[in-house]
């Protein structure tokens, strides 16, 4: 038992330093997140972005695929923790309920992983998924998040 307590404060302090990096990810997302065609949008809303507005998401591409990847990321660890929790003194049919509201979240967090998958799939390259354009491969300090 003692074993699967050590495990869920792990899983807790992972949660805690995904949120981190998350909202370190989210205070420097320039301009907004980048959905790609991937999104559903009535249809009157897709044609209707000016250029410039369009070019202020393509930008972001890269960092919305990060944010998604960490909610994403987020979520699983928070599915894994409730599977690790014991299930107490609660009903049946509250367990059932829970076991089903887990598979949902897993469902939402694999569609999540894939929708960043196809934003960055729809990217011409790394670099202008980045928002780097234009600028030589040798004059690019790093390709990362991280700072």
């Amino acid at each position: 038992m003692k074993s699967k307590s050590i495990d869920l404060a792990l899983l807790e302090n992972a949660l805690l330093a995904i949120e981190k990096v998350l909202a370190h990810a989210d205070s420097e997302l320039c301009g907004g997140p980048y959905f790609g065609l991937a999104i559903d949008l009535p249809l009157e809303a897709e044609g209707g972005a000016c250029a410039s507005e369009a070019e202020r998401f393509r930008g972001s591409a890269a960092q919305s695929a990060v944010n998604i990847c960490l909610s994403a990321a987020a979520a699983l660890v928070d599915v894994s923790k409730a599977l690790m929790r014991a299930p107490g003194d609660r009903s049946p049919e509250d367990l059932e309920l829970e076991w089903q509201a887990l598979i949902t979240h897993t469902k939402i967090a694999s569609r999540s992983a894939h929708r960043a998958a196809l934003i960055l799939a729809q990217q011409e390259d790394a670099l202008s998924a980045r928002g780097i354009d234009g600028v030589p491969a040798s004059e690019v300090r790093s390709l990362s998040f991280a700072h």
